[in-house]
């Protein structure tokens, strides 16, 4: 299968900052990365072709939206 759905993750530091997962570490010492924690915050579509996740907005707060934006990914595909 192309697109899967996967759980949408991001750095959150204690004062509220966010860091994608996917560049560089937010971080820039030991002492500090106690402050960082990765957390779940939705959901994604990730491309298994292209390994690329994200569809270049936020992510779906529900499975349900994120099914539905997959099947509509699939029908937009086919035509």
């Amino acid at each position: 299968m192309r697109y899967q759905i996967v759980d949408a993750k991001r750095w959150v530091h204690v004062d509220g900052r966010t860091a994608s997962i996917y560049g560089a570490c937010p971080y820039v010492s030991d002492t500090d990365k106690s402050n960082w924690s990765i957390e779940t915050v939705g959901y994604t579509i990730r491309d298994n072709k292209t390994n690329t996740v994200g569809m270049g907005r936020k992510p779906f707060t529900s499975m349900y939206d994120a099914v539905v934006a997959l099947r509509n990914l699939n029908i937009a595909l086919r035509t």
